[in-house]
């Protein structure tokens, strides 16, 4: 009986062993919906994840195409907020939104690599990055929403596509460096206060296509000299 007791005593250990053995799944479920793996927290929404958090600390950031094996197709609200580490970021094909402040207070953030799978980018996206100096937006945004460069004292250069029909109120306020934009005949309106305070401001042509600019919209625009406004 002893003999008996031991030997199944044995065989518990060893089937133990194998199960610890075993890898566990990198991901783990919270109480509130979301999944954790490596660096990101994420939710799931018909097979394709929204990244809700970012916990790393990398300089050089390229934002994975799928996670778990499930396909990133969406930067959600306040996903980077406050990554003072970030200097660079690149966004990979899948990605068709960026959230509302997205990348707030990313300090250090310089460069962002926005694809052509991006339609939406979402108010305030990326305010305060006041290291930023250069955004290529592709050519699938239509609409460059309210707030989304506010602050970013350091955008010297950006270039807007046809595709963009709208630039919003205070999209570019603050932007204390930028010394150009290229409005393309494709955009209609103007909001207000879109490039307040933008002290380098010294030239815009604003295309026949605009029939609206609303107040403000180059208020404190100090070292402005020409605009050429259309019929």
């Amino acid at each position: 009986m002893k003999k008996r007791c031991v030997s199944l005593l044995l065989t518990m250990v060893m089937i133990l062993g194998i199960v610890t053995a075993v890898p566990f799944t990198a991901y783990a479920e919270e109480d509130d919906g979301t999944f954790t793996s490596g660096d990101f927290e994420y939710m799931l929404d018909d097979g394709n994840v929204t990244i809700t958090r970012y916990y790393g600390n990398a300089e050089n950031l390229e934002i994975p195409a799928s996670i778990d094996g499930y396909s990133v197709t969406s930067i959600g609200h306040g996903a980077f907020i406050e990554c003072s580490s970030l200097e660079s970021v690149v966004i990979p094909d899948s990605v068709t939104s960026i959230g509302y402040g997205a990348f707030d207070y990313c300090t250090s953030l310089e460069n962002i690599v926005i694809p052509d799978s991006v339609t939406s980018i979402g108010e305030l996206a990326f305010w305060l990055c006041t290291k930023l100096k250069s955004v290529v937006i592709s050519d699938s945004v239509t609409e460059i929403g309210a707030n989304v460069f506010l602050g970013c004292t350091s955008l010297k250069n950006i270039v807007i596509p046809d595709s963009v029909t709208s630039i919003g109120h205070r999209a570019f306020e603050g932007c204390t460096s930028l010394e150009s934009i290229e409005i393309p005949d494709s955009v209609t309106s103007i909001g207000g206060s879109a490039f307040w305070g933008c002290t380098s401001l010294e030239s815009v042509v604003i295309p026949d296509s605009v029939t609206s600019i609303d107040g403000w919209a180059f208020e404190g625009c100090t070292s402005l000299e020409s605009v050429i406004i259309p019929d």
